[in-house]
C-alpha cells in the first residue's frame, strides 16, 4: 500500500535529536512517508548550539515547489521558521490550501536557551494552522505574558487559538515536577492531559517529535483528539525507550522506534 506523505517545514540538526532529522524518524515510526523542507542549517551537539544558517525565501520557496508538485502531501508539519521572509513563503502556501493539516510547532527557543525563532513569523502562521503545539515557554513569547501554572496554560492556549488554529496544545514538559501537564484547548474548551513524568537524561528534541507525531496520526486519517492522545503516548514511549542510552554528554535524543 502507498505510504501517506508528511512534509516537516523546519530546520537541520546535525546531531540529529530534533528538527528534521527528529521528525522523518517520527513519521518513519507511525508508518508515514516523510518529506522535508529546510528552513535553516543549526551547528549544534547534545550541549550547545553554536550557529544558526537561515535559509534564503527563494531556496525554502524552490523547496517547497518541488515537493508540492509532486508529492500527494497529506499532512504538514512546520517547526523553525528562521525569518519573516521564510514566513511569508510558508504562508503563501498554506494560504492557498496547499499545506493540509498543518501543525504548527513554533520553535522560539532551544532546550540549550539560544533563540532559533522569530515571534512575528510564526504569528503570521497561526491562522493557517490546524493544530499549534508551544511549550510553555514559547507560549510566554507569543502572548507576552508569563505561562507558568496549568491555569495560565489553559488561558494561553485559548488566546492563542483566539488567532485562528483549531486545536492548542501547550506543553508542560519543560515546566519540572513528578508529573507532564498539557493543556488542549478546542471548541469544546479546554482540558488536561497528564502523565507521570519519565525521568531521563534523553529528551532533546521532544517537542519536535510530539508534533510530528500529531501530523503523521492527521496523515492516516484520525481526528484530533486521538492524534493528540496517540502522539503524547508515543512521546512517552519514545522517552522510556532511550532512558538508558549515553549519547553525546548533554540533553540525549529520544528512541524513535519504540516498541509500542
Amino acid at each position: 500500500m502507498t505510504p501517506h506523505v508528511v512534509l516537516t517545514i523546519a530546520g537541520s540538526d546535525s546531531s540529529g535529536g530534533a528538527g528534521i532529522q527528529a521528525d522523518l524518524k517520527t513519521f518513519a515510526a507511525l508508518d508515514c512517508y516523510g518529506a522535508s523542507v529546510v528552513t535553516a542549517v543549526t551547528s549544534q551537539n547534545t550541549k550547545e548550539i553554536t550557529d544558526v544558517h537561515p535559509m534564503p525565501g527563494t531556496v525554502v520557496a524552490a523547496q517547497l515547489q518541488a515537493v508540492l508538485s509532486d508529492l500527494p502531501v497529506a499532512a504538514v508539519k512546520v517547526g523553525m521558521v528562521a525569518s519573516g521572509e521564510i514566513a511569508a513563503t510558508v504562508r503563501a502556501k498554506a494560504r492557498n490550501g496547499e499545506l493540509p493539516k498543518l501543525v504548527l510547532d513554533p520553535v522560539l527557543t532551544a532546550s540549550t536557551g539560544r533563540r532559533l525563532g522569530v515571534v512575528s513569523a510564526i504569528e503570521r502562521l497561526l491562522p493557517y494552522a490546524l493544530v499549534v503545539t508551544p511549550n510553555v515557554e514559547e507560549a510566554s513569547a507569543l502572548l507576552g505574558w508569563p505561562v507558568t501554572t496549568p491555569a495560565d496554560m489553559a488561558g494561553a492556549a485559548a488566546q492563542i487559538a483566539s488567532h485562528g488554529p483549531k486545536c492548542v496544545v501547550v506543553t508542560g514538559g519543560d515546566a519540572g515536577g513528578p508529573e507532564v501537564v498539557d493543556a488542549v484547548w478546542t471548541d469544546s474548551g479546554a482540558r488536561f492531559l497528564r502523565s507521570p513524568r519519565v525521568e531521563t537524561p534523553n529528551n532533546h528534541g521532544t517537542g519536535c517529535t510530539f508534533s510530528a507525531a500529531i501530523a503523521a496520526r492527521l496523515a492516516h486519517g484520525y481526528p484530533i483528539d486521538d492524534s493528540i492522545a496517540y502522539a503524547n503516548r508515543y512521546v512517552r514511549s519514545a522517552l522510556i525507550a532511550a532512558q538508558e542510552w549515553r549519547l553525546g554528554s548533554g540533553a540525549g535524543p529520544l528512541n524513535h522506534f519504540p516498541r509500542l
